[in-house]
């Protein structure tokens, strides 16, 4: 019989919680312990600065406000050192906490806080004294401020509770995470530190013409993007007082070594140059965690982490100075580290987002700005690193090519075979071909050259194409639920009674026909499309709205810093700052589910006539109650993911229908909207709110997850489900697609 892998079992206990202290050194299992002995919880540091900040500048222009806000949070960001580490600086008082964004949570914080100890979903530690400031100060300053408030001034109270509880045009995510999905100019910034950014931002300040128009704003800009850095320069300062304080009482010679050399390196980065590889990572750890501290969403991507960095571990293992093994443990701490930034999300968010997971990435191989093979040790050692230390962050991924060594493949999927999730494989030739078309529209292309693409393109978040210091823009916002619009088709646009959500039993999108007055297939296919049609819309009228919220009042300066160009163009990244704007973009969930029900509706009712559309509608309505032989026969209909062409020709239409929609929606900020299908766990959460659907799936339950195949439908065994899988049309989905399979051990290994 065979047994689990020692990774698997491993794995197991992990998420028992009976292991914790795992790593390659007993350094890295220390700090893993420590991880894993705390909580998430709440800080309250960013939303106190916020509000302090905020309360003394009324009146003064909305940028600046911003900006000095920023540079406040980093002024009395904790000083925190612990012992074992290596790499400095913490974005939260305490492990594992959350530094949230109060000026986009406060409203619904205030009336999640009494539960936040205790929900089912992401609960979170607070302190008593934290609570009650937050319950008597801060959130009364706030919670009439936030986005999704004022985004409410636009709408109307029906379209408020249709797009965040109606379950099928949905924009609550981008309301409440602003600064997310993000690539930051990895290779500038560790090369040169932050201390370049400020030359640069002082000299463009002085050469500014006073009696020219478009210098008044611009001095705001660059007098805030100072600040801000002159916080970033006083912070490392702040870190490097603190860890020679540490060792001027520390009794372990080998640790008081340790304390004075961090503190001579937080007096160089990540203000200053990048020295050596050690200098490398603290730089990568900073930038990650400021860009967590000031942005609300998640996804800050380490991108091609074994490409910028090599230059600095080549450099210092010929100098003698570092080996492979002490890389990897500075690696491991990466992980360990980036693992304790946790996502705080109201109640309804975590439902659908649960795990306090922030998706952050690290690539691996790919190709070189020449089209070459790009891999290098690192390559091997970021994978080697994540067997060791196992965390769930980052999500570390290899870019496959027909040029990737075999031996790279190999490390990867001895990686896989721990069974942690880890790594993500992804297609360099589809990867390229997005970042093309990027917010391009239809036919266009995207503003980057191929030398761009090849040196700097990776993905971000799950799935998202982007590019290092060269895009900016939300990439996980619209969504849509297209199992609600195929239920909507058959209901005359009406939700079912007792799910989640808002606007149970009433009309929730439009009235499409009544289900007697389809006569044929294509005149119900073409209410279908109505449905989704409708709902990719109202979504975009709605993240319009919000964009010109965000460029106006909700600007990220780290972010701009860290974008090439924004600071010469004095264009904070919300309004517009990168070479390559992009999103709002429309997620479309429960594709399979979509797929199913129509094929289900095609076979049963309109080449079988063994049941009218209005039969199904009923039963519906009902969950199948009364209808189990119904349901048996929409149950039994032709399924996507079995190579059929019957479901998977329906699959392949509407795919290419749904990016063709969408990629022809222009964005506020003048680029074209992208297509997207990879919302890891929403189908669960979306799922609960969308009524029976006419693949036979019961309300309530999950619908299909990204472009998979409906839970348990593909039956004809992985090879057959991946050639329904290939007829799609992967890169017409410019910000990403997400696959997942499941295989079991009995369809790859004999049983004896």
């Amino acid at each position: 019989m065979a047994t689990p892998t020692a990774g698997a079992a491993l794995g197991n206990e992990l998420r028992a919680g009976t292991v914790a202290k795992v790593g390659s050194t007993k350094r890295i299992q220390e700090l893993n312990g420590m991880l894993h002995s705390n909580r998430p919880n709440v800080d309250i540091t960013r939303a106190r600065a916020y509000t302090k900040v905020y309360r003394e500048t009324e009146g003064m222009p909305s940028l600046m406000r911003r900006y000095k806000a920023s540079a406040e949070v980093y002024r009395t960001l904790s000083d925190n050192v612990y012992d074992y580490e290596q790499l400095v600086g913490w974005p939260t008082k305490r492990i594992r906490g959350a530094n949230f964004a109060i000026e986009l949570h406060a409203h619904w914080l205030a009336e999640d806080l009494p539960n936040l100890r205790d929900r089912t979903y992401d609960p979170f530690e607070i302190t008593d004294e934290d609570y009650k400031e937050l319950e008597e100060d801060l959130l009364p300053y706030w919670k009439d401020k936030t986005m999704a408030v004022q985004w409410g001034h636009y709408v109307t109270p029906e379209e408020w509770d249709r797009a965040q509880f109606g379950g099928v045009s949905d924009v609550s995510n981008y309301l409440c995470a602003n600064g997310s999905h993000f690539i930051p100019a990895w290779t500038e910034v560790i090369q040169h530190g932050f201390v370049k950014y400020y030359e640069e931002a002082k000299a463009l300040l002085a050469a500014l013409d006073p009696n020219d128009p478009a210098s008044i704003d611009k001095r705001i800009f660059y007098h805030g993007i100072l600040e801000v850095l002159e916080a970033i320069r006083d912070w490392g300062e702040r870190l490097s007082a603190s860890c020679a304080r540490r060792a001027e009482t520390e009794k372990d010679p080998q640790r008081k070594q340790e304390l004075e050399k961090m503190a001579e390196m937080m007096k160089r980065v990540p203000w200053g140059p990048a020295t050596s590889f050690y200098d490398a990572c603290e730089t990568a750890w900073a930038v990650c965690f400021f860009l967590f501290v000031e942005g609300a969403g998640p996804s800050i991507t380490w991108s091609r982490f074994d490409q910028y960095m090599y230059p600095y571990y080549k450099a210092d293992m010929e100098k003698g100075i570092l080996t492979p093994e002490k890389a990897m443990e500075l690696i491991e701490e990466l992980y360990i580290k980036v693992t304790s930034n946790v996502w705080f999300q109201s109640t309804q968010m975590a439902y659908i987002f649960g795990g306090y997971y922030r998706y952050p990435h690290l690539d691996v191989g790919g190709l070189d700005e020449n089209g070459k093979d790009a891999t290098n040790e690192l390559s091997y050692l970021c994978l080697r690193a994540m067997r060791y230390v196992k965390t769930t962050s980052p999500a570390v991924s290899i870019m496959l090519h027909q040029k990737t060594p075999d031996a790279l493949l190999y490390e990867a999927c001895e990686l896989a075979a721990e069974g942690m999730g880890h790594p993500s494989f992804f297609n360099c030739e589809s990867l390229y071909s997005m970042l093309e078309h990027r917010a391009g529209g239809l036919h266009g292309y995207s503003n980057y050259t191929r030398k761009d693409i090849l040196k700097f393109g990776s993905p971000i978040g799950c799935v998202e194409p982007g590019a290092e210091g060269l895009q900016y823009g939300h990439t996980d916002s619209g969504i849509i639920n297209v199992a609600g619009c195929v239920f909507a088709a058959v209901t005359n646009g009406k939700k079912a009674t007792g799910v989640d959500g808002s606007l149970c039993g009433e009309v929730v999108t439009y009235e499409s026909g009544a289900p007697e007055s389809f006569q044929s297939f294509d005149a119900f296919y073409e209410a279908v499309k109505g449905q989704v049609k409708y709902a990719i819309d109202e979504c975009h009228a709605n993240l319009l709205i919000c964009e010109k919220l965000l460029a106006e009042q909700f600007n990220l300066p780290t972010f701009t810093i860290l974008l090439d160009g924004a600071l010469e163009r004095a264009v904070d990244a919300t309004a517009g700052g990168a070479k390559v704007n992009i999103g709002p973009t429309m997620q479309m969930v429960g594709f399979g589910t979509l797929v199913d029900s129509v094929a289900a509706i095609k076979k049963v009712v309109f080449e079988d006539h063994a049941a009218t559309l209005a039969e199904v509608a009923e039963a519906c309505m009902k969950n199948f109650v009364g209808y189990d032989a119904l349901r048996a026969k929409l149950l039994a209909a032709p399924k996507y993911g079995n190579d059929d062409d019957f479901a998977d020709d329906i699959a392949a239409d509407l795919w290419k229908w749904f990016a063709d929609c969408t990629m022809v929606l222009k964005m506020y900020r003048g680029h074209y909207c992208d297509a997207a299908i990879q919302m890891v766990q929403s189908n669960v959460g979306y799922g609960a709110m969308t009524g029976a659907t006419p693949n036979g799936r019961l309300a309530g339950q999950p619908i299909s997850d990204t472009m998979s195949a409906t839970q348990q439908a593909d039956t004809n065994g992985p090879t057959a489900a991946a050639r329904s899988y290939g007829k799609l049309d992967f890169p017409a989905y410019t910000n990403g697609t997400l696959l997942n399979m499941w295989i079991s051990q009995s369809e790859l290994l004999a049983q004896s």
